[in-house]
Formats: structure tokens, C-alpha cells, sequence
């Protein structure tokens, strides 16, 4: 795998960590600054719900929604390289989300830019993943 990969892959774990920091309240001051200068400005996103949405609704998303999910758990379970093509990335990882009231599993695929040694997602989509209940 080629160094690039590796840091878009890395990119995928960070980025979450990150956002389980601002969900949960820890610290998200420290956080929110890095997780928004993760997105590239033309940032695409399909939703769990398929909805379009760019770099305006993901900041807002993760700016008003600061300690809203205090038992917010995430864990990436599995990633794998896709695609590369010059500096883009593409990764399909698998995503463990768990609060006191819900649990979700879901199979995303992120095109991640690779700048030297910064990491801008220029887009997701992310698709629910039924659990038996």
C-alpha cells in the first residue's frame, strides 16, 4: 500500500475520534477546529438517510450538536483500500456507533485527498447496515 493510503486510512480513525469527542462534549473545543479543517470546501456527502449534503450542513452539523451524544462510542471495525488515482484515496471502511439508547453499523466509502501530510475528504457515502434485533 502506498504511503498515501496509508495516511487516508489513518485519516478514517482520526476523523472519528474526533467526532466522538465533539458528540460526546470531551474535548471538543480542542476538536472541532481540526475535524471541520478535515473537509475539503466542496465536500459531498450521501447521508444513512440519502440526502445530499455539502461542507455548509456538515459544519453545522457538527458545530451545533457539541455534547449532544454523551455516550457516543465509535469504532472503525474494518477498512480497505479501494481506489488510488494521483493524490485521491478511495476507502471503504465499516463503522461500530453506540449511545446508551441505539447501536448502528454502517459500510461507508470516503474519497480522501492527500496533500503532504494533510488529509481533506472530498467526499462519503455512508449506508446503514441492518441489525437483527
Amino acid at each position: 500500500m502506498s504511503k498515501q493510503m496509508d495516511q487516508a486510512i489513518q485519516s478514517v480513525i482520526d476523523l472519528h475520534v474526533l467526532i466522538e469527542n465533539i458528540f460526546t462534549g470531551k474535548n471538543a473545543e480542542q476538536s472541532l477546529k481540526p475535524l471541520l479543517d478535515s473537509f475539503d470546501q466542496n465536500f459531498k456527502m450521501v447521508t444513512v438517510q440519502g440526502h445530499s449534503i455539502g461542507f455548509v450542513e456538515v459544519n453545522s452539523l457538527f458545530s451545533q450538536n457539541i455534547g449532544n451524544k454523551p455516550s457516543l462510542k465509535i469504532d472503525i471495525i474494518k477498512s480497505t483500500a479501494l481506489y488510488e488515482f494521483e493524490n485521491y484515496c478511495w476507502v471503504q471502511y465499516q463503522e461500530h456507533q453506540q449511545t446508551d439508547a441505539t447501536e448502528t453499523v454502517r459500510t461507508s466509502t470516503a474519497c480522501i485527498k492527500v496533500e503532504g501530510e494533510k488529509c481533506y475528504w472530498v467526499y462519503l457515502h455512508e449506508t446503514l447496515i441492518p441489525t437483527s434485533s
